[in-house]
């Protein structure tokens, strides 16, 4: 990922990185471990991996916000420290909690490991809830149709937590439906490569796809009259479905489309089945629509 979805300006130094010496290592270790635990990183300037590693810890402790804190030892300028921890070779690390060494690792490791590691350690503080507080109110402006105002919201999350894939897919879904379709799939374009199969990521794609290729200014009284005049019209059915969808109305555009396979399962190569999969991807695997149209859908191809 080159970029983050909201890039944020050059920050000043980060207030949960402390170097550390024989000198402040009581207060910002052991005393500072009595709120939240400190990761203790003993490095050098000389040391390959540990240039590698820094970052990677830095990170970690950085999208904590406040929840973990670091304190890097320099063993060629802390000898004693190195001696008093046994420190026979670097990059090491020592989680210190309550004023005492918990545990000790030594990297370097992948990020998804530290973080896995690091989990038992960490609590959810009053930042995390204020954060999913506004991811759920977010979610229900959206759900209402106040797109505008459910957008300003996610993007608060992700001044907070630009990797918030939650807060990501609701923008994305903000775009569509205020008809920017376009931002949306650069957006998620935007999304890391190991998250790009995240359900949620996976359906706001299969969104903007329909969105992309939902027809332009669909009049759904026009394509109603159609289907009244001829009720096998399956091109008006396919495209009133396609537009239903667009406009909120997923279990309607279901039913559409379930329609037209119940009549003709292989109408136009079977895009209505293709159609009613990508309406599946869109929802996720777990929405009730989903769950019933599946249904209603295996019942149709194997009665």
């Amino acid at each position: 990922m080159t970029s983050s979805p909201h890039t944020l300006a050059a920050a000043a130094p980060s207030p949960y990185l402390k170097e550390v010496t024989v000198q402040n290592f009581m207060q910002e270790v052991v005393q500072a471990s009595l709120q939240v635990p400190v990761l203790v990183y003993f490095t050098a300037s000389w040391c390959g991996p540990c240039k590698q590693y820094g970052p990677i810890l830095e990170k970690v402790v950085n999208e904590a916000k406040g929840r973990l804190k670091l304190a890097k030892v320099d063993i060629d300028k802390s000898p004693q420290l190195a001696q008093q921890f046994r420190i026979q070779s670097v990059p090491m690390v020592y989680i210190f909690l309550q004023g005492q060494p918990l545990d000790g690792f030594q990297g370097p490791m992948q990020e998804s490991q530290l973080k896995q590691l690091l989990a038992q350690f960490i609590e959810a503080g009053p930042e995390a809830e204020m954060v999913q507080v506004t991811l759920e109110a977010a979610d229900t402006l959206l759900a209402e149709g106040n797109a505008a105002e459910a957008e300003q919201a996610y993007k608060v999350i992700l001044e907070q937590d630009e990797h918030n894939i939650e807060a990501i897919t609701g923008l994305a879904h903000c775009f569509i439906a205020q008809g920017t379709a376009e931002k949306a799939e650069q957006l998620l374009s935007q999304v890391p490569e190991d998250k790009q199969l995240h359900e949620l990521v996976v359906a706001a794609k299969a969104a903007v796809t329909l969105a992309k290729t939902a027809p332009k200014d669909a009049n759904l009284d026009a394509l109603q009259k159609k289907l009244e005049a001829n009720a096998l019209d399956h091109q008006a059915r396919y495209e009133l479905a396609s537009a239903l969808f667009i406009a909120g109305k997923q279990e309607e555009a279901i039913a559409q489309l379930l329609a037209i396979i119940a009549k003709n399962k292989d109408w136009n190569e079977g895009a209505a089945r293709l159609q009613l999969l990508t309406f599946f991807e869109a929802l996720g695997h777990t929405h009730p629509f989903t769950m019933q149209g599946r249904r209603k859908l295996s019942s149709i191809l194997f009665a």
